[in-house]
């Protein structure tokens, strides 16, 4: 082999290198692109499911207070229902005596939360 062919061949061994070089640099600039990429996708997936997870708990927090004022207005209603019932009874009886004392003692029921309020 003379040395102009060594030297050709060094020329053209040089420039494959120098493609390779650039050839695995724009790799790595496409596997940062990617990475960056991913990592971004993640963290807006992250701040979703911590969005979603706040939401869930304002809707755990509202259906519980929601059930609780269901179950004082049941409360409420069975009460009411009862005092129906016995008005019905005072007046199928005429115990309207009874019924005065009644409501009296519910007064006074009613004063003694009061105070204690």
């Amino acid at each position: 082999m003379s040395e102009d062919d060594l030297k050709k061949l060094i020329e053209s061994n040089t420039r494959a290198i120098g493609t390779l070089a650039n050839n695995f640099a724009e790799y790595q600039r496409i596997q940062e692109n990617q990475a960056n990429q991913v990592m971004a996708i993640a963290r807006e997936l992250q701040e979703r499911q911590i969005q979603l997870q706040d939401a869930q708990e304002r809707e755990r927090q509202t259906l519980e207070i929601i059930v609780e004022e269901m179950n004082r207005l049941i409360e409420r209603s069975n009460r009411n229902e009862r005092r129906i019932e016995q008005l019905i009874g005072y007046s199928i009886t005429n115990e309207s005596e009874h019924l005065d004392i009644e409501q009296r003692f519910r007064n006074l029921e009613a004063r003694m939360k009061e105070l204690e309020n």
